[in-house]
């Protein structure tokens, strides 16, 4: 008689762990600033362009895929927060492709998401040198520096960010945020 009480608190205690793990996962996700998502282009012009190239028979057209596979399956998994298997396939699309900022920024989300701040902190530098202009790459740095207690760094990061993108609340509230801590 005394095991289906223990059962019963032993799934509630299981139900619980599952659901404050969510909880504090999706809370977290609030503090990265993933990379903005554009609307794909509408490809069906250049399609039927190409298309039409070949009817005609003007000359041979190479057509290249658009996006490295290992890229696109990285996406993919990121998008299902399968950050452990993306991070493999960014590896490897970074080999194919080591001048395109977004892989860098992805897997600086990664390390962020797996608390590895010294590589986050790196992938983000990359990114940020490859493409400067993108608010959201310097609004993590500055998270990522806050996390390893250099407030200073965290201050200019964030600096950058609203400078880049200042309309945006979230990261004048970080500032401020930044700026209130003692160093």
């Amino acid at each position: 008689m005394i095991i289906f009480p223990i059962i019963i608190l032993a799934l509630l205690t299981a139900t619980f762990v599952i659901v404050w793990r969510r909880a504090y996962l999706m809370e977290r996700q609030g503090k990265i600033d993933e990379e903005p998502k554009l609307p794909k282009p509408q490809d069906e012009q250049e399609e039927q362009k190409v298309s039409e190239d070949l009817e005609e028979g003007e000359g041979e057209i190479e057509i290249k895929p658009k996006l490295d596979p290992n890229f696109a399956k990285a996406e993919e998994l990121f998008g299902k927060r399968q950050y452990i298997s993306a991070e493999k396939w960014y590896l490897e699309a970074v080999k194919n492709n080591p001048k395109n900022p977004k892989i860098y920024a992805r897997l600086a989300v990664i390390y962020i998401e797996q608390n590895n701040l010294k590589d986050a902190e790196e992938a983000l530098k990359v990114a940020i040198e490859l493409e400067p202009d993108v608010a959201s790459r310097h609004f993590n740095l500055s998270y990522v520096y806050n996390s390893m207690g250099e407030t200073r760094e965290a201050i200019a990061a964030a600096k950058r960010a609203v400078k880049l993108d200042s309309d945006n609340l979230k990261y004048r509230q970080w500032l401020n945020e930044t700026r209130s801590r003692p160093f």
